[in-house]
């Protein structure tokens, strides 16, 4: 799949991986715009898709000419709007697979290997709600920026966003050695932003193997097997039980010795048999908890 982003004078921009976009000299794309924050947007290649992102910009992003209020999914054509300067995203869609002299089908080359990872997801309280209370100019720069604090968090501390979701994301540790220590950090940080910056948002966090998915030549990896499904199960229990902070067993058992891990009982999961042990998680007062 190729995608890009075209100019208004027609140069194409490809996209590769990820796309940062804004002032600063560390993003993909530098725009030198006093109307451009330094961390503006970010465009994500996910799942077949690209996903545009307003990290909580000053000026905002417009898509199609509403201005950008949690993550949106790009579609050929789709008009961007970053700074009052215009692009316009393109992409193709996969070409026919190869096939050799006899008319069959040519297999992919693929990076395929299995590893016991760390996952965690993170996803807004009532976002609707939240987005009829405020004004759409407030309401995207409170989400943008929440998504750029668990943007910054989660890769200081080894992680990598792996998918970006309407009002969540989707984060692993692409080290099978990650250090509990780093996730542990991670969290913590995570935890104190729940208690002193809007919005309400969850956290689920799971240790499993997952098989790792790679197609040489393209962007990202997929992520794949019922360790990752188990994460999104635990999601919706932390909904239910009303737990801003879930820890399956195996990243409890990990944890345990950053924060107090009070139990959260057994319960089943949808799609998953028997019951499963679940805990919450209480920073220990002398975990360092970097900044709010």
């Amino acid at each position: 799949m190729q995608a890009w982003l075209e100019t208004a004078s027609g140069v194409r921009l490809a996209l590769g991986g990820v796309c940062s976009i804004g002032r600063s000299s560390k993003n993909t794309l530098v725009m030198e715009n006093p109307e451009v924050s330094r961390r503006h947007a970010l465009i994500q290649p996910q799942a077949g898709e690209y996903w545009l992102v307003d990290l909580g910009s000053s000026n905002g992003v417009r898509l199609n000419e509403a201005r950008v209020h949690q993550p949106v999914r790009l579609n050929d054509q789709d008009r961007i709007e970053i700074g009052g300067t215009p692009f316009v995203f393109r992409v193709l869609a996969r070409e026919a697979e190869p096939l050799d002299s006899a008319g069959t089908t040519l297999t992919t080359l693929k990076d395929t290997r299995t590893a016991a990872l760390w996952l965690l997801l993170a996803d807004v309280e009532g976002s609707t709600r939240l987005c009829r209370s405020l004004p759409v100019e407030e309401f995207a720069q409170v989400i943008g920026r929440w998504f750029l604090f668990g943007k910054e968090t989660v890769e200081r501390c080894g992680g990598t966003i792996k998918d970006y979701t309407g009002d969540g994301f989707f984060a692993y540790w692409p080290r099978p050695d990650a250090a509990p220590a780093s996730i542990a950090q991670a969290v913590t940080e995570l935890k104190v932003r729940q208690t002193t910056v809007p919005p309400p948002f969850r956290l689920a966090i799971h240790y499993g193997t997952v098989t790792v998915d790679r197609q040489v030549g393209s962007a990202g990896e997929s992520l794949l097997g019922p360790e990752v499904n188990f994460l999104f199960r635990m999601e919706k229990l932390a909904a239910a039980l009303r737990q801003r902070c879930l820890l399956s067993e195996p990243a409890a058992h990990h944890l345990r010795a950053f924060a107090e891990v009070a139990p959260a009982g057994a319960h089943p999961l949808a799609g998953f048999e028997g019951n499963y042990n679940f805990f919450g998680y209480h920073p220990a007062p002398t975990f360092p908890a970097g900044p709010g």
